[in-house]
């Protein structure tokens, strides 16, 4: 008979009075829903009771509709200062803000499960660093991996150059990580084969925004809630930002919000739109650009244009090249005046534009879209025409279905679209991003772009692509940090087959213990050609981690540390500790701050997460 690989449970102790309570908030999506940690000892059995007076929650069980109850996948064991404890981690009903009536997803709301038990699927999370030696990884002292990994990262990057030392790593994560992480790689290695997880080089995902000067993050949750009209491009909130959609923009479309989705597939979220009032503009892969300008003409050529508002707020061509707003040089590598058909000369030349190409005519964008063409109108009228002298109050969202695609001509027809209809840092009218992971990106230190071998006409650089410059064998020390890179990047295959060649298929390998041994081996195997892989994650991943990394650090995460950083509305929460780390795990901060010490870089020695986040906000 076969056994179950997890058998979950089916009954869960209630917190007693007493109990520890910690805040935190969800560590999965964009939102970051405020949740409260329950803990007690296991030891000595002091679970509470069903009676009110009996229990950390007050309240006598079973609890009414919708009360305080603690479901299976809300209750885990962990370790706290090395005994066993009880945590019980619900959403926070006391919460004002958010998720404001103590709401979660069903991914927060399990987010117990995530904390490490080994009587649990979690019992794969790493808990020692690890060398591959013989072929086999193998744990071994946070001294003597350190210790390798920093000498042969100083032999690469002094004999090689800079830029053959990578780093790829996650962009979001934590403040105090991301700090860190930026300050050793970009300020101290000085390196610019350095990206994040997203993107093969270090530039912007929305750069239409940044143009158009809009900040990806900058609508409320309430703003979303108050819009008229809502036009959701690339992504279902219901599925992806759940407490975003159910406790604000559906309430938004209760109260007689026109929601209009643009995605090819339809989603929950779209069929609920679609079910009260909304409209689904069910457009073909990669045709959003179409349908976003040949909504603009309609509005243009009906005068339906915010005028006030482009007249007063909007930068034209003149005020734009002599300084104002973003700036003659608002982007890293080219000079503004430069960008010709990118720009035009204010309202009424970018209008004669729009209405000089054919591509943006109704009739023909619904054709190459696939949509009914009276449904572009549609959604032209509901975010632009005015009723009884009064214009509707849109705001536009965006996610990565639509700005991944096409990230410079999406970002820009929809920053211009928002603009016509008035979007842009008003109550219920707001432009941006829905959000992926929660905002912890907080940069240690500046791009050196100069260093990049990546060159423009005009003496100008752009940011070094990662993964061109790996293939080309250019990347002999990689240190990959929280982050897949093969798998998540464009031409895997490709880009696993080099890393198999520079790595496990090159002669050069472990087959010692000895410390110096292993260092001279790895040295000759970057000088070969090859490259030696550091990887720091959470868990062993394949292929980065489990096949090419030579070195393993084992990372801690959510609940293991404290950490901050700020949700989709700009809000920065605070991320208590209430566990302790699996083994030896420790935090990315003080990993990378060991590793710069050893390689004779100053200012790392901070004590705790504390001192990360307070050097960072100066």
């Amino acid at each position: 008979m076969s056994t179950p690989y997890y058998i979950p449970e089916t009954n869960v102790p209630l917190p007693p009075k007493g109990a520890e309570v910690i805040t935190t908030a969800c560590d999965y999506c964009i939102v970051a829903c405020g949740y409260k940690v329950y803990r007690w000892p296991v030891a000595g059995g002091h679970d509470g009771g069903p009676k009110a007076e009996q229990n950390a929650f007050g309240a006598d069980f079973p609890v009414e509709t919708l009360g305080p109850w603690v479901a299976p996948n809300q209750h885990n064991i962990v370790l706290h200062n090395g005994e066993p404890n009880h945590v019980v981690i619900i959403p926070d009903k006391d919460t004002k803000f958010v998720n404001t009536d103590g709401d979660s997803s069903l991914r927060g709301g399990c987010i117990a499960q995530k904390c490490y038990n080994p009587q649990t699927p979690t019992r794969d999370r790493l808990k020692s660093p690890m060398m591959r030696i013989y072929g086999i990884l193998q744990p071994v002292p946070w001294d003597f991996a350190l210790d390798v990994a920093a000498e042969v990262g100083n032999y690469v990057r002094t004999k090689h150059g800079v830029n053959a030392y990578g780093v790829k790593t996650y962009s979001y994560q934590y403040i105090e990580n991301t700090y860190a992480i930026t300050k050793y790689a970009l300020r101290h290695v000085n390196t610019a084969n350095f990206t994040f997880h997203d993107t093969p080089s270090d530039v912007s995902s929305t750069p239409g925004f940044r143009d158009a000067g809009f900040d990806n993050f900058g609508p409320a949750y309430e703003d979303w809630m108050n819009a008229e009209t809502l036009l959701v491009c690339g992504t279902d909130p219901y599925e992806t930002k759940t407490i975003l959609w159910t406790q604000w923009i559906m309430k938004g479309i209760q109260n007689g919000q026109k929601c209009i989705m643009m995605n090819p597939r339809r989603t929950a979220g779209v069929a609920y739109a679609e079910k009260n009032g909304g409209l689904w503009l069910d457009v073909n892969l990669g045709t959003d650009l179409l349908v976003v300008n040949a909504i603009a003409r309609i509005i243009a050529e009906n005068g339906w244009q915010d005028a006030d508002w482009i007249k007063n707020w909007v930068n034209n061509k003149w005020g734009s090249s002599s300084g104002f707003g973003q700036g003659t040089r608002n982007t890293p590598w080219q000079w503004r005046t430069t960008w010709g058909k990118f720009q035009t000369n204010g309202y009424d030349d970018w209008k004669k534009w729009l209405l000089s190409r054919d591509e943006f005519k109704p009739e023909n964008a619904a054709q190459v879209a696939g949509i009914d063409v009276k449904k572009i109108y549609t959604a032209a009228e509901w975010m632009a025409k005015p009723k009884g002298g009064k214009r509707p109050k849109t705001s536009i969202m965006i996610e990565k279905g639509f700005y991944w695609s096409n990230n410079t001509g999406n970002t820009m027809a929809i920053s211009a679209l928002a603009i016509i209809v008035g979007a842009g840092g008003r109550p219920g009218q707001v432009v941006g991003r829905a959000g992926g992971h929660q905002r912890g990106g907080q940069r240690g230190g500046k791009y050196p772009r100069n260093k990049s071998p990546m060159k423009v006409p005009g003496r100008r650089r752009r940011a070094l692509d990662t993964d061109t410059w790996t293939m080309s064998g250019h990347t002999r020390f990689a240190h990959v940090i929280g982050t897949t890179w093969i798998q998540s990047m464009c031409g895997s295959q490709q880009l696993a087959k080099k890393f198999e060649e520079m790595t496990v298929a090159n002669p050069h390998q472990i087959r010692s213990y000895d410390k110096q041994d292993i260092i001279d081996t790895l040295k000759r195997r970057a000088d070969s050609g090859g490259m030696v892989v550091i990887n720091q994650d959470i868990y062993l991943v394949d292929p980065i981690g489990n096949r090419y990394a030579d070195i393993i650090f084992p990372a801690a995460t959510w609940g293991e540390e404290t950490f901050m950083r700020a949700n989709g509305e700009r809000r920065l929460r605070v991320y208590n500790k209430f566990y302790d780390a699996p083994g030896e795990a420790r935090p990315d901060w003080w990993i990378i701050a060991e590793l710069a010490k050893r390689m004779g870089f100053d200012g790392f020695d901070w004590k705790n997460s504390n001192d990360v986040a307070q050097e960072s906000a100066r």
